[in-house]
């Protein structure tokens, strides 16, 4: 029996032709995406209101248009979620709903799960923004599984460290004892230091003379920052200047500094040490570096993960068209 005899068999020809439209279907006929946005006039209006609010100034055009393409995303990663029924699986959104329930006194003689249905039944994982922000949540963290990002490897870290520099500078530290005056003891001061000086107190003798100081007397290692929060920027300013007309950064510390005021009042301060600003070292700032960069590589496989899936989606009144708001993809 020749090869077109056996093929030539009516049936066959219906299973082929079958397959070949069943095929060319997808292709003339494509399954139409679901629609998200746009948004109404009252979120928008929302939008503008939220951005003055935050800011004291009205949105430009280009910032509103940025805060409705992250909120069609938001509309669009929470639809997936919902395609994937993450809302009926999650433990986080069924105690919220049940919660919602109880609070609404719609529990009354009705379990847990039987709570949960109606909930699901009345669409009020839609309008809760706590389920809401969950969903969004978990569907970030299931993209992020599908395409992870590389981890940072040291060639990187290294790059970012010289990229980084300047930033990574360790500021001045300074470590300072000091006896304070208050206000109501201004007349006190000069006999004071007088008797501290004349009896060569040394600086826990001195505190004894102190008046009472509620962040305390002693500071260790504190950078300008750090001693700014405690006294004040007046203050932090008073002890440069005057660590810059004495000799003790070229000793390291160990001696009365003199006379500071603060918004507090006047301070006698011992510099015990002093610590000039200088670079950082790479192990010192290793992890905070890989810390950053992971962030950084998390934040970009997100947006263009977001980027893959808005295409899935008939997206509208999105003015922001370039894949992943300008993040390299590739």
């Amino acid at each position: 029996m020749s090869w077109f005899v056996r093929v030539n068999k009516p049936w066959l020809h219906f299973v082929v032709l079958g397959v070949i439209f069943y095929q060319l279907q997808s292709v003339l006929f494509p399954e139409s995406k679901a629609v998200i946005g746009p948004l109404s006039e009252a979120r928008t209006a929302a939008l503008k209101k939220q951005w003055l609010t935050s800011t004291g100034r009205q949105p430009s055009p280009e910032q509103i248009a940025k805060y409705i393409a992250v909120e069609l995303d938001r509309d669009m990663l929470l639809q997936r979620a919902i395609d994937l029924d993450f809302h009926l699986h999650d433990s986080i959104v069924y105690q919220r709903l049940i919660r919602n329930m109880k609070f609404i006194q719609l529990a009354t003689g009705k379990s847990d799960a039987e709570l949960f249905d109606q909930a699901i039944e009345m669409r009020m994982h839609l309008d809760d923004e706590v389920v809401k922000r969950r969903l969004i949540q978990l569907m970030e963290q299931r993209l992020l599984a599908n395409a992870p990002p590389t981890k940072p490897g040291s060639e990187k870290i290294e790059v970012a460290f010289i990229k980084r520099k300047d930033e990574l500078r360790r500021p001045p530290l300074y470590s300072i004892e000091h006896v304070f005056f208050a206000p109501e003891r201004q007349q006190e001061v000069a006999s004071v230091i007088a008797t501290i000086t004349s009896q060569d107190l040394d600086v826990q003798a001195a505190r004894k003379l102190s008046s009472p100081f509620l962040q305390g007397h002693r500071f260790l290692r504190q950078t300008p920052g750090q001693l700014a929060r405690n006294f004040g920027k007046t203050f932090v300013i008073g002890l440069q200047e005057a660590l810059k007309k004495s000799e003790i950064a070229e000793s390291g510390g160990g001696e009365w500094l003199g006379l500071i005021r603060s918004a507090y009042g006047v301070h006698y301060v011992w510099l015990s040490q002093f610590e000039p600003a200088r670079d950082a070292e790479l192990q010192e700032v290793e992890q905070q570096l890989r810390v950053d960069l992971e962030y950084a590589a998390n934040k970009q496989a997100l947006q263009c993960a977001i980027a893959a899936l808005r295409l899935e989606f008939d997206v509208r009144g999105r003015e922001q068209k370039e894949p992943g708001n300008g993040v390299d993809c590739e």
